[in-house]
């Protein structure tokens, strides 16, 4: 009797072409992999792959069997998928765990969901650890700004966030529009930095000055919002998203220099290939995906 787990292999191994990178996609072990597929192979009485160095390639039973099962498998997890989704269960809405930067989840994202009949359990941190936590299946959604060729992981744009200088209302300068004196007046000021390395930062200089900023930070605080809050009291100056500080520059708490120096920032929404039609995984993303 076939076991629905070797068609969930030998689709894996079909998409990729290759055992090793299909098991990595099910996290399963590579012997089980080639278990499941030497199973169904036994079971049909013919060879799906012909094995080729570092490669699989479908034999013509084993393209004709991808064809007739994968709307069959598809729909079927779809359905299930679906019930899970509507069921009762003690009246609650269904879970999502989301991973992502603080205040990007704060300002950008809880107003496009905070509609939805969906529990929201939260993780924040930087790209690398929320990627980490979204393969370690303990997240299902993360929000990041980079997208990594990574097997099984799939990656849909959500917007682009634009970056500018951003400084107390007292600050002024006389640099004009000269690159090299716009620099050599930004190379004198005190910054806040998210971190040491100057991220965002270092890419604002490389889009402008075609070079690596040449300073310290003078505070390293890892809080965008934090940031901000720094500005408004006088302690320096950053590089931070238009979303964020709307409200503080109609207030005149703070100001933009430079408006004509931006920066962008590409913002994806990730998750494993494998739940791409979960119906909440699906409704969060509608969502995220709406214009203010």
């Amino acid at each position: 009797m076939i076991d629905f787990e070797w068609y969930r292999s030998f689709i894996s191994i079909y998409k990729h072409r290759s055992v090793s990178a299909a098991a990595k996609a099910r996290i399963l072990t590579q012997p089980a992999m080639s278990q499941h597929l030497a199973a169904l192979e036994a079971e049909i009485g013919e060879p799906l792959f012909i094995r080729a160095p570092r490669k699989m390639i479908p034999t013509d039973k084993g393209k004709e069997l991808y064809t007739k099962i994968v709307p069959l498998i598809e729909n079927l997890e779809n359905t299930t998928l679906q019930m899970l989704h509507s069921s009762s269960g003690n009246g609650r809405a269904p879970v999502i765990r989301i991973g992502s930067p603080a205040e990007y989840f704060t300002i950008r994202t809880l107003p496009k969901i905070r509609d939805l009949d969906i529990r929201f359990l939260s993780q924040f941190g930087v790209a690398g650890t929320l990627l980490e936590k979204l393969e370690r299946d303990e997240v299902d959604l993360i929000l990041t700004t980079q997208k990594t060729q990574q097997q099984g992981i799939e990656y849909q744009k959500l917007e682009d966030e634009v970056f500018v200088a951003v400084v107390p209302p007292t600050y002024e300068t006389g640099a004009g529009n000269d690159a090299v004196e716009i620099e050599r007046w930004l190379n004198n000021q005190k910054w806040l930095s998210y971190g040491l390395e100057l991220p965002i930062i270092r890419r604002y200089w490389r889009d402008h000055f075609k070079k690596r900023p040449d300073f310290q930070p003078c505070h390293v605080i890892p809080d965008l919002r934090s940031i901000l809050e720094g500005i408004e009291n006088g302690l320096g100056m950053s590089i931070l998203p238009t979303y964020l500080f709307e409200k503080s520059l109609l207030a005149n708490r703070v100001k933009i220099l430079f408006p004509e120096l931006t920066t962008e920032n590409t913002i994806y929404a990730a998750y494993k290939v494998e739940h791409k039609n979960s119906p909440v995984i699906v409704k969060v993303l509608e969502a995220l995906k709406r214009k203010n």
